[in-house]
């Protein structure tokens, strides 16, 4: 079997087993109390790196789009936690996912030939964002939750790895001290 293809396999697996272990995540009684299942930026990451473990656009695309409809298989029909689901509502979810994930998989493999700094910005930039999209009122706005911190951390981490790599390679003379 072709490289790419194992890779394809291998991160649609792990996308399936992140979608599962996602959906285990304790629950609140209340639907209006925030749930770390959430999370939108976490959901990103694994078609981000099945793209950039891919040497061209098509495999990117398949890798991410495979990665992230798994992670939704796994969430809403494997995990467990919903029970049965309307299809429809699955179905629409599972449909989001794929476009995000062939997205997202275009910028890892684009990230991986240039380490251009909006190619990054699209994986970092999620991280930091999303905890203010959730508290300015698009769901949850009751209080601070504590894993926003974190998300946010996370954020501002993965930003500055973000610009450093995306530095690095615009520069690689002066990185070597030329």
């Amino acid at each position: 079997m072709p490289r790419r293809l194992l890779l394809i396999v291998a991160f649609t697996l792990a996308g399936w087993a992140f979608g599962v272990l996602d959906s285990r995540l304790p629950m609140p009684s209340s639907p209006a109390v925030f749930w770390l299942g959430n999370l939108g930026s976490t959901w990103l990451v694994l078609p981000f790196l099945a793209g950039w473990a891919q040497h061209s656009r098509p495999w990117a695309v398949a890798g991410g789009l495979s990665t992230s409809a798994a992670s939704m298989v796994g969430f809403f029909l494997l995990g467990g936690v919903w029970g049965p689901a309307s299809l429809a509502f699955v179905a629409g979810w599972i449909l989001l996912g794929a476009v995000a994930g062939a997205v997202y998989g275009l910028f890892g493999e684009s990230w991986g030939r240039s380490r251009a700094l909006l190619d990054g910005l699209a994986l970092a930039l999620p991280f930091v964002l999303e905890p203010w999209a959730w508290s300015l009122g698009l769901g949850y706005s009751k209080g601070r939750q504590p894993v926003w911190y974190a998300e946010t951390a996370v954020g501002v981490a993965l930003l500055v790895w973000v610009v450093v790599a995306s530095r690095r390679r615009a520069a690689p003379g002066r990185a070597a001290g030329g």
